[in-house]
């Protein structure tokens, strides 16, 4: 069927955008919804594992695809991508082991709720510079306080990106802080969809993590086959008893009248410094820092690679006037 056919397109277009051929389960996993590019207003019905298969399948016996080792990519010239991509999941493995060797620290952290990586390292796409791209989950009304704990447990062990560093590599990246009563995630776009789709949980107390994906259905208006479940490829800290300990014994140190000055001291000094960063007005970005989501993506990619994607989709000459918009950047 078309749709399927146009949305598998799609969806290898995007990932090769990132130079990251993908498996047939892949791209079940990550399919682009069709209704978003037959301008549908009912749903395309059930679409299963067999039925991408087949239409791989079809799309090689055409010449529109090519495929090496199961990875599946846009055409034959794009055949390198394969090596780079298992290349890149080497380089990823190695520092995914830095990152869990000092992430299980973050368990001492008072009022920290979730640690999900996102970016490169979520996909095992990570090359010689990258850093760990991180969402945060912490307790309402605790966030900034939860956020200095957490900064100086990275920066401890020297793993903290910095807001002058223009590249960190293996280190931490807190580019996003979001509290555990206000879940849901309001900027929309198929490329936030991709990337939240692929976060990776660290460290994740009790059934948070079913709750943020259910505050933010509006993920498989874009990923069509989207289920949590595929989210449990964990790669968790081994839990420390002693390590909990601490953070709850923080918890109740700050838990009343204390604790309100506490974050109401550090929610000032913050957000001061970071209202007086000329790079928080910078275009094509977004800098949000509120009682409830902190976020930190002034130099944001979103915009260039939603650009190469529909620029790709063009190429492909069967798409009618489908193109993806950002999320409201600057």
């Amino acid at each position: 069927m078309t749709d399927l056919r146009n949305s598998v397109l799609a969806t290898l277009a995007y990932y090769d955008v990132f130079d990251f051929p993908l498996t047939a389960l892949e791209v079940y996993r990550y399919l682009i919804n069709p209704a978003r590019i037959e301008r549908q207003a009912d749903g395309v019905g059930e679409i299963m594992v067999s039925d991408v298969i087949s239409t791989l399948e079809e799309l090689l016996s055409q010449s529109r695809i090519a495929e090496k080792n199961g990875y599946y990519m846009l055409s034959v010239e794009r055949l390198p991508v394969y090596e780079k991509r298992i290349a890149k999941e080497k380089i990823a493995a190695l520092k995914w082991k830095k990152l869990l060797r000092i992430a299980r620290w973050f368990q001492a952290v008072p009022f920290l709720r979730a640690v999900l990586v996102s970016g490169s390292m979520a996909m095992n796409n990570a090359d010689e510079q990258s850093d760990f791209d991180v969402l945060v989950i912490a307790k309402s009304g605790r966030m900034y306080t939860c956020r200095i704990f957490l900064s100086v447990i990275a920066s401890l062990f020297r793993a903290r990106r910095r807001r002058y560093d223009l590249v960190a590599p293996g280190k931490f990246c807190f580019n996003h802080y979001i509290t555990d009563r206000q879940l849901t995630i309001r900027f929309e776009s198929l490329y936030n969809a991709q990337s939240y789709i692929n976060f990776r949980p660290v460290y994740v107390q009790g059934y948070i993590l079913e709750d943020l994906y259910r505050e933010n259905v509006w993920l498989n208006k874009y990923v069509y086959n989207f289920q949590p479940s595929f989210l449990y490829e964990r790669r968790s800290v081994k839990n420390s008893r002693i390590l909990a300990m601490i953070a709850r014994m923080g918890e109740l140190a700050l838990a009343a009248f204390l604790g309100r000055v506490v974050e109401k001291t550090l929610r000032w000094y913050q957000q001061k410094r970071i209202r007086n960063n000329a790079v928080t007005y910078a275009p094509g970005g977004r800098t949000i820092f509120d009682d409830t989501q902190l976020e930190f993506h002034p130099h944001s990619a979103e915009r260039s690679i939603l650009g190469r994607y529909n620029a790709m989709i063009s190429q492909l000459g069967t798409f009618w006037n489908y193109r993806e918009l950002d999320s409201g950047l600057r």
